[in-house]
């Protein structure tokens, strides 16, 4: 358990901060604190937890919501494809919970240490701390933000640029990692398109040209790449047989010489 707790300290740190600010959006949208912990327990997902915050407090459609779930936090789905479930003994419960728990930070916690090395209580103590960190950041940040509502009144709602702000990042930081000027503009002419439609239907419609416009834009280009190797296909066959006619060739001359030498 000590080596658990030393790991996952880096975490801790990162959960806490975020937590905060997750929770002060969640008050600054007119919802109550307690809130705050009954989503880091049921949801336990960062930037759903804060984009579901405006989305609950609009009334936005359970549709548009459970769209939005769907691909912010979809990929955890595939997390278990390589997640070391078979190590964690005991009940079905503690299995279940350590599904349940697995997180980007925890999930490439797992991954950058030895399989076979580590047990089931190392992983579920990870992911425990790691999920009591964040749980009570958001709820410390939710108290904190109910104590400025009654202090600064509605002034409290300009908390919500940091929901803009964690976007902005994110999206810089994927920018730096995968630039892909394609899938960006992508991004942007959805964004726009919800925009102008407004109303309850701007997430759907955003999210749903989004889907739309990624799975063309892979389609095409899985086109593109097989096209190009089937025109690279016949030319390596061509300078393959002509390197070898050419190879016969030259053996034939060197045979016919040395007929002739002798």
């Amino acid at each position: 358990m000590g080596d658990a707790l030393r790991d996952v300290v880096p975490i801790i740190i990162g959960y806490v901060t975020l937590g905060l600010a997750a929770g002060m959006l969640l008050v600054a949208e007119g919802l109550s604190w307690w809130w705050a912990p009954v989503w880091s327990i049921v949801i336990y997902s960062g930037t759903m937890q804060m984009l579901l915050a405006p989305l609950a407090g609009v009334g936005e459609p359970l549709a548009a919501i459970a769209a939005s779930a769907v691909f912010i936090s979809g990929r955890h789905v595939f997390y278990g494809l390589g997640f070391p479930l078979d190590r964690v003994r005991g009940s079905l419960l503690t299995r279940l919970y350590a599904v349940h728990a697995i997180t980007d930070e925890v999930y490439a916690l797992l991954a950058s240490k030895d399989r076979g090395a580590m047990s089931g209580r190392y992983i579920v103590t990870v992911e425990a701390v790691s999920q009591a960190s964040w749980t009570l950041g958001t709820t410390v940040g939710a108290l904190a933000g109910t104590g400025l509502t009654a202090l600064v009144g509605d002034d409290i709602k300009l908390l919500g640029f940091v929901l803009t702000s964690l976007f902005v990042v994110l999206t810089i930081e994927n920018w730096k990692s995968h630039p892909d000027l394609a899938v960006l503009i992508v991004g942007v002419l959805a964004g726009v398109v919800g925009m102008t439609i407004g109303g309850s239907a701007a997430l759907l419609s955003a999210l749903g040209l989004l889907a739309v416009g990624l799975i063309a834009l892979y389609g095409w280009r899985s086109r593109r790449a097989a096209r190009a190797a089937q025109a690279r296909g016949p030319r390596s066959d061509a300078g393959a047989v002509t390197s070898s006619e050419a190879s016969g060739s030259t053996s034939g001359s060197r045979a016919s010489g040395k007929d002739e030498s002798c």
